[in-house]
């Protein structure tokens, strides 16, 4: 099905809500103008509540392919999701069916793909989960949705965008230390789940086509950016 793409009364998919930055983006998602529906699948009875929320209890394994009807897929799953399993059993484990399910949207008509991936994720990584997660940017991004955001953090905190980074001593030793390192502290300061939600929000509310990725580095720019302004969302 061709993709049509729409600036309002978007239906909203939302699977791995049950992770710091679905959390976040359900909520958002609920307040925002431009959504009229939103669909989340869980494994777990979700606290948040609202007349344009569905909850369809179902783990990623049992997700009807005819449920994923709608405008925008968020795809939220974060690192407690990833480090499930162990090791040796990515061949029965579920992560297959992120891109399972990806495809299953784009077939049904989603237009955009919002994926919540890690810093160090490629096919190649050392470390299992980066290296899976990896896989999966590379899979996803064969679908050939009209539009595909992914965004890449360093490690996420549940914090509100409220909290200060440091006072202005720190700051400057920080981009003294970062001049020196190419950036290294940038790329690899924590940032709350809160902001990368907001920033999924909005990549999706833009309406660009392609592929597009965020970066940590990216990611903190952004940070600094509502924490100056306050954080809103569109």
């Amino acid at each position: 099905m061709k993709p049509i793409i729409k600036k309002d009364s978007k239906r909203a998919l939302v699977v791995g809500a049950e992770g710091f930055v679905g959390q976040h983006l359900l909520q958002y998602l609920l307040e925002h103008k431009r959504y009229s529906s939103i669909r989340v699948f869980s494994q777990r009875k979700n606290k948040v509540i609202g007349e344009s929320l569905e909850v369809v209890e179902q783990s990623i394994q049992e997700i009807d392919p005819n449920l994923l009807d709608g405008d925008d897929l968020f795809c939220c799953f974060d690192a407690s999701f990833f480090n499930a399993g162990g090791k040796y059993v990515l061949d029965k484990s579920h992560y297959k069916h992120i891109p399972i399910l990806a495809n299953a949207a784009h077939q049904n008509g989603v237009s955009q793909l919002l994926f919540l991936s890690t810093k160090s994720a490629h096919p190649d990584a050392l470390l299992f989960t980066h290296r899976v997660r990896g896989i999966i940017e590379e899979s996803i991004k064969k679908i050939n949705f009209w539009s595909t955001h992914i965004f890449r953090p360093s490690i996420l905190i549940g914090e509100s965008t409220d909290q200060n980074w440091g006072n202005k001593g720190a700051e400057f030793l920080g981009s003294k230390i970062d001049d020196l390192t190419g950036g290294w502290l940038k790329r690899n300061r924590p940032i709350e789940a809160s902001v990368v939600a907001t920033a999924m929000l909005e990549a999706a509310t833009r309406i660009e086509k392609g592929i597009h990725e965020y970066s940590s580095s990216w990611l903190q720019d952004y940070a600094s950016n509502i924490n100056s302004k306050g954080l809103t969302k569109l």
